[in-house]
């Protein structure tokens, strides 16, 4: 499949210079698959710290008085208080042998952020939109206007420090908490999700605030040892951390 500039990421550029070896995902996204090789990749995030493009995943806004209530009903899990991070595990319509992992996150009164796997994008956004109605919250699906990188490993929380207004620290902000802070100098959305006992961050952000922030992390983690890491060892991070 030809990839349209459309469905590339913001990021491309900051991991071409990097020497990623480049794959095609899927649904039309091209991807970093590996910088120094996976395993490598892995023995750096469980000791230091790696960044990693995740900008492909699903991501979507609910804004309107009933935006709670709605994205409730639509992953089937409570979305309760601002800031909480609602986890739901939701069968794959197209695949029975697959379970979707999807969150949930109330940023406002009015305004949910919904975000899931890249495969499950369409699907996520179809019950989003029944879910909605002909009510007055909208849905908008912001995943092609929204970067979203992964910030992994034990000193995790010191690069953030370095550059987020947030108190990352596990004890002020624990795993499955968000906030919308700045960092460096920009607003994003800040979701702690951490990987069994690695504390990982994802940030979401503007499209075109993408690539400052990944060069603005790369540059403040030096003196931890920062280092990229590809979709392959993203992925084997995830699977191998699940309980």
């Amino acid at each position: 499949m030809t990839t349209t500039p459309f469905l590339t990421s913001p990021l491309e550029a900051c991991w071409t210079r990097l020497g990623a070896t480049i794959v095609e995902a899927g649904h039309g996204w091209r991807v970093p698959d590996s910088f120094a090789g996976h395993d490598a990749e892995m023995r750096i995030a469980r000791r230091a710290v790696v960044i990693g493009d995740d900008t492909p995943r699903g991501k979507f806004r609910l804004q309107g008085d009933g935006a709670q209530q709605q994205a409730s009903d639509a992953i089937g899990v409570a979305v309760t208080g601002t800031g909480v991070v609602c986890e739901a595990r939701v069968a794959d319509r197209e695949d029975a042998d697959r379970i979707l992992q999807v969150e949930g996150v109330l940023l406002r009164p009015d305004l949910c952020h919904v975000g899931c796997e890249m495969d499950g994008q369409t699907q996520v956004l179809e019950v989003l939109t029944q879910s909605v109605g002909d009510s007055d919250t909208t849905v908008t699906d912001v995943t092609h206007g929204r970067f979203e990188l992964r910030v992994v490993g034990p000193a995790a929380p010191v690069l953030l420090s370095k550059v987020c207004g947030l108190d990352v620290d596990s004890r002020a902000f624990p795993s499955g908490t968000a906030m919308q802070t700045s960092v460096a100098k920009t607003a994003q959305l800040v979701i702690r999700s951490d990987l069994g006992e690695l504390p990982a961050y994802r940030l979401v952000g503007g499209r075109a605030l993408g690539a400052y922030v990944w060069d603005t992390l790369m540059e403040a983690g030096q003196e931890l040892g920062v280092e990229p890491i590809g979709a392959q060892g993203l992925g084997m991070l995830t699977e191998t951390t699940k309980p």
